[in-house]
C-alpha cells in the first residue's frame, strides 16, 4: 500500500495543474466536482492535464459546455440499445457501439461554435496519448500494455504505472489549444480514449496512437519539484484505504469517496450517468463543508 499524507485545508486557489484521470464514464465523478467548485467560484488553473474521457470531461470545463457534454451522453446512450454489433461478425469485424457514440459526443461539445473559446483560451490543456512500442507494434503494444498495466495496478498498486513504459511503449503530450482546426482537436479527444478493440488506434501527428491510460491512467508531463507540489489529480478509481485527499510523491491527489456507481465502458440507456456525476457533485460539497479543501 501506498505511504501516503493526509491533507486537510488544501488551497484550490493555489493549484497550478489540475489533472483530469481517465477511466470512461466514472469521468463524470470529475465533472460532477468541477462543476460544483466552479459553481461555486473557483476559477480552473492556467494548465489542465487529462486522457482518456478525462481530457474530454477537462474541454468541456474549459468550454463551459460540462451540462452540454451530460445531456450529450445521456441522449446517445439513450439511442444505443447495446455495446456490440454481433451482426458485424458475419463480415468477420469487431463493431462496438463506441465507434460512433464517443465521436459523436465528442462533437456535441467541441465543435464549430465552441473551438475558438477552447483554441484561445488561458487555459491550456495538455492531452496524454499512448504512441505503440517500435519492437512490438501495434497489436503487440496493446496486449502487453494491457497485461502488465493490469500487473502494475493490481499487484504493485501503484497510482502511476510503470512496467508498460519499460516495454516501450511511450507516452506522447500535445495541447489541443494548438489544434490548427476544430477537426484536429476532436481527433485528439477522441484517440487519447481509443482503446482497442473498443475503438481503433487512430493517426495524431506523424504517428499512430491510442489511449493515453494505456501507459498511465492519470498521466503527467515532466514537471519539477515546485510543479509538482502545485498539482491536483483528479483520481476516478477509489482506493479504500487511502483518504479522500492526500500527498503522495511530491503531489496532491483527490479520490472519489467511494467507488464511483457507473460501468466504465457501459454506453446503454442503462447507464448510470447521472450517479456518477451526482456523486462528483455531492463530494465536492461534502470536501468543502469540512474543510479538507477550501
Amino acid at each position: 500500500m501506498l505511504r501516503v499524507e493526509l491533507v486537510r485545508g488544501y488551497d484550490f486557489s493555489l493549484v497550478q495543474a489540475l489533472v483530469f484521470a481517465g477511466g470512461g464514464n466514472r469521468c463524470w465523478w470529475q465533472a460532477g466536482v468541477a462543476s460544483h467548485l466552479m459553481d461555486r467560484g473557483a476559477r480552473l488553473p492556467d494548465q489542465l492535464v487529462g486522457t482518456s474521457a478525462g481530457a474530454a470531461v477537462a474541454a468541456a470545463c474549459i468550454n463551459n459546455t460540462s451540462n452540454i457534454a451530460l445531456e450529450a451522453c445521456l441522449k446517445l446512450y439513450a439511442q444505443n440499445a447495446r455495446i456490440f454489433e454481433w451482426s458485424a461478425l458475419s463480415r468477420l469485424k469487431l463493431k462496438f457501439a463506441h465507434q460512433h457514440v464517443y465521436p459523436a459526443w465528442v462533437t456535441a461539445f467541441i465543435n464549430a461554435d465552441t473551438f475558438d473559446s477552447l483554441r484561445y483560451s488561458s487555459t491550456r490543456l495538455t492531452v496524454g496519448l499512448t504512441r505503440p512500442a517500435p519492437f512490438l507494434g501495434m497489436g503487440g503494444s496493446i496486449t502487453a500494455g494491457t497485461l502488465f498495466y493490469l500487473v502494475d495496478k493490481y499487484v504493485w498498486n501503484s497510482i502511476h504505472p510503470r512496467l508498460p513504459k519499460m516495454l516501450g511503449l511511450r507516452q506522447d503530450f500535445l495541447v489541443i489549444n494548438e489544434c490548427a482546426t476544430v477537426e484536429d482537436a476532436q481527433n485528439l479527444l477522441v484517440a487519447a480514449a481509443s482503446a482497442p478493440p473498443f475503438m481503433a488506434s487512430r493517426i495524431v501527428g506523424a504517428g499512430r496512437a491510442f489511449d493515453g491510460g494505456y501507459t498511465d491512467n492519470a498521466p503527467i508531463p515532466p514537471q519539477s519539484l515546485h510543479e509538482k507540489s502545485k498539482t491536483l489529480v483528479l483520481l476516478t478509481r477509489h482506493y479504500p484505504k487511502l483518504p479522500t485527499l492526500f500527498h503522495w510523491a511530491d503531489r496532491t491527489y483527490w479520490q472519489p469517496s467511494r467507488r464511483v456507481p457507473v460501468s466504465t465502458w457501459d454506453c446503454t440507456p442503462k447507464t448510470t450517468v447521472r450517479e456518477a456525476y451526482a456523486l462528483g457533485l455531492n463530494d465536492a460539497a461534502d470536501t468543502l463543508a469540512s474543510g479538507i479543501i477550501r
